[in-house]
């Protein structure tokens, strides 16, 4: 049974703050339009991925059956180009990126062993079907290089996104879309290329088949960030609603941009930078997790280098309160599920992130809760937030605490030394507080 949370969400698809009814009660299907495998993905495009993360760990925490579904694009103007100049097939390129992302998601801690992954590849037949369904409604028509789909057609397109059709900027925006060739307004729902028997799709109307695919029509939630709404989000709204004469998602969440120094984060731009470039500087990977979750997901984000070093010194104070839990008791009176449950409302408020760490920063802010009771809630709430604040101290550790502790009761400070030169051996600072010694792993 789920618990009594009032679930609101902020649905792009009208722009309002919603309580959150899912289709089948108990259960929740997510969808997260997933990037293109052409080359390493930048921190900004970790951003999504990781308040998805969040999404998910928070409804499974709520007792809902959930079912998330992530797209890969392995097949783009962008993954022929890429295979182009290094001289190999698209294939290799996939493969290759593919690895690359799913070893970032690890390191940042993302529940990729629970995510369905699906990939474009494998769904060009159902494709097809929808595009040739779209033909013979008379939505969608063929052109020299492929088939279109006739905007006008579809009356209520633009509503989704917020847009007037008739405005410079939108016929602008549009035309400059990669697969708009036709016409300012409409797009390609499939392109006849040489290289490929038969064509290949356009980058639209992948999602639309692999979402309901796996999750049905209508389904739950449909994730992105906001750069997706228009057109990519528009256009998979146009073209499943009048395939199938129904919604395709009932709620819309759109993460901000990720900035750094002021500029919005991006490849075109040449300011990116990627997991890489952040363990070169030798901050954890976790670190930046951290970050990514500190700001509310529909606010603009600015990363700097001091909100990542800070971020180690956060992760490094809830790590310390987590270990003097699991070994010292102050006998307080510390209600454990009430701080959870403010720490879940926060959370079911719009996945407000920044309210729920501060419920956090509260409990670990006062010694007073340290013990078993603290040692709970930490383990509740790093279910949801990944940083891997609960791990337990080893047993082999905690009894070279104990022998140091009593050498150093006896004035046996020769034996003291020595365990606590072994302990830094094995990569373990030793701290001291009024409860007595503790060790916390280096990262």
């Amino acid at each position: 049974m789920t618990k009594n949370f009032n679930i609101k969400l902020f649905n792009t698809d009208g722009r309002r703050l919603e309580d959150f009814k899912p289709i089948h009660a108990g259960s929740v299907g997510m969808y997260s339009c997933g990037p293109t495998v052409y080359d390493r993905v930048h921190i900004g495009n970790l951003r999504f991925v990781v308040v998805n993360d969040i999404f998910y760990r928070f409804f499974k925490a709520a007792a809902y059956n959930t079912h998330w579904v992530m797209n890969l694009t392995d097949i783009d103007d962008k993954m022929i180009a890429k295979a182009q100049a290094e001289n190999c097939s698209i294939t290799e390129i996939a493969r290759r990126y593919t690895k690359v992302l799913f070893d970032d998601l690890r390191a940042i801690n993302i529940s990729i062993d629970e995510i369905e992954i699906v990939k474009a590849t494998d769904h060009l037949k159902e494709m097809r079907d929808m595009v040739d369904l779209l033909v013979n409604k008379g939505i969608a028509y063929e052109a020299s290089d492929g088939i279109y789909f006739a905007v006008d057609k579809f009356k209520d397109y633009g509503k989704f996104a917020g847009i007037v059709m008739d405005s410079g900027k939108t016929q602008a925006r549009i035309a400059n879309d990669t697969y708009d060739k036709t016409s300012p307004q409409d797009f390609a729902l499939w392109k006849n290329d040489p290289d490929f028997e038969g064509g290949r799709p356009g980058w639209h109307i992948e999602c639309s088949v692999m979402s309901a695919k796996y999750l049905g029509q209508p389904f739950d939630i449909h994730t992105g960030g906001v750069d997706l709404i228009f057109p990519h989000h528009q256009n998979e709204v146009a073209q499943s609603e009048a395939a199938y004469n129904k919604k395709l998602a009932n709620y819309w969440l759109h993460n901000e941009f990720l900035m750094i120094e002021g500029e919005k984060m991006s490849k075109s731009l040449h300011n990116y930078l990627t997991l890489e470039d952040i363990v070169k500087k030798d901050f954890s990977p976790l670190a930046l997790r951290y970050v990514l979750i500190s700001a509310h997901y529909r606010t603009l984000l600015d990363f700097t280098w001091e909100s990542i070093k800070g971020a180690e010194t956060i992760i490094g104070d809830m790590r310390r309160f987590y270990v003097k839990s699991e070994l010292f008791d102050s006998n307080s009176e510390f209600d454990a599920e009430a701080a959870y449950q403010k720490f879940m409302h926060a959370l079911a408020n719009d996945f407000n992130t920044p309210e729920a760490l501060a419920i956090v920063f509260e409990v670990i802010g006062n010694e007073a809760n340290i013990g078993p009771a603290g040692l709970i809630f930490m383990q509740q709430v790093d279910q949801i937030l990944g940083l891997n604040i609960a791990q337990s101290t080893p047993e082999e550790i905690v009894n070279l605490l104990k022998i140091m502790d009593e050498a150093r009761s006896k004035k046996d400070y020769t034996e003291s030394d020595r365990i606590r030169a072994k302990l830094n051996q094995l990569d373990y600072e030793i701290e001291n507080s009024a409860h007595g010694s503790y060790a916390i792993k280096r990262k």
